[in-house]
């Protein structure tokens, strides 16, 4: 397992992001999760936990992590362990002191965070 943090503090909210082939939506999915939050005035941190897929994803993550390692975390699994597993992942690494998750295909938008929140 590779695990790439970003500062320790505490932060208000964990969004946490099982991530399974989904190369494409990873940038949008960040933009509007980072966009809400900076809305809400809320500290977070994201964590993208990488379940052995076999597209770019983990590239991507990579590149993101450089663009935001002030607010992202990500974990790269050994082997395909499933959803809710990389789940799991996510949250024995938390340091929010709520939790959200979030699926990584934008089926649900990010902008439902602040529906969640409020």
């Amino acid at each position: 397992m590779n695990i790439i943090f970003p500062d320790m503090a505490k932060k208000s909210y964990s969004v946490i992001v099982p991530v399974y082939n989904s190369n494409e939506t990873l940038r949008p999915l960040l933009s509007g999760i980072i966009n809400i939050f900076e809305k809400l005035q809320k500290t977070y941190e994201i964590i993208f936990v990488e379940d052995c897929g076999n597209d770019n994803s983990w590239n991507t993550l990579c590149d993101l992590k450089k663009e935001h390692s002030d607010i992202i975390t990500i974990i790269k699994l050994a082997k395909n362990f499933g959803q809710h597993n990389a789940i799991l992942c996510g949250l024995n690494h938390m340091k929010g002191e709520n939790v959200i998750t979030i699926d990584d295909d934008l089926q649900i938008p990010p902008e439902e965070i602040e529906k969640l929140i409020s």
